[in-house]
């Protein structure tokens, strides 16, 4: 997987289609955290936001990476500094909106992205990281994210995972 960059999503707006349309198509429809409008403003702020730094004290961080492949998109994956999860607000920076062609899927593809974006979260001295997910702790353990919490909720059942980066 050596061929996968992460390129900005605002080095060129128009690769963020698919990945935008697979995340609505996975979670943007009749999902009760988030609606087609959330995932549109997410990647339209993201279009607009600076890539070559960040800051610790800083609010509303949005950075939304496209991975490519032999000049292809096969995935987009996103650095932020707020969580949807009220509880967990104080917890920062986090990954957000990992999604992965879904003819992709199971192929490595998203283990180099993750890979990479810590990488890049590294480089930006950033020590730790926080996600959370659905159905995919497996996923996230085996790759050295370490469960914080398991949270039941009325409409969603999260994990809320961590990985050291130092």
């Amino acid at each position: 997987m050596n061929s996968l960059i992460l390129v900005p999503l605002a080095d060129n707006p128009a690769w963020g289609s698919g990945p935008l349309q697979w995340s609505l198509d996975l979670w943007g429809a009749g999902t009760p955290w988030f609606s087609a409008e959330d995932w549109q403003s997410f990647y339209a702020k993201a279009v607009t936001a600076d890539y070559g730094k960040w800051s610790h004290q800083g609010s509303d961080q949005e950075q939304i990476y496209i991975a490519i492949v032999e000049s292809e998109v096969v995935g987009a994956i996103a650095l932020v500094d707020f969580d949807d999860v009220k509880e967990y607000r104080h917890l920062k920076p986090w990954v957000a909106a990992f999604i992965v062609d879904p003819e992709r899927r199971g192929a490595g593809f998203g283990s180099a992205m993750l890979a990479a974006l810590e990488e890049r979260a590294r480089n930006f001295g950033i020590t730790r990281l926080y996600l959370w997910t659905e159905d995919k702790r497996a996923f996230y353990l085996s790759r050295g994210y370490a469960l914080l919490e398991h949270r039941d909720y009325p409409e969603i059942s999260i994990d809320v995972l961590s990985k050291s980066l130092e």
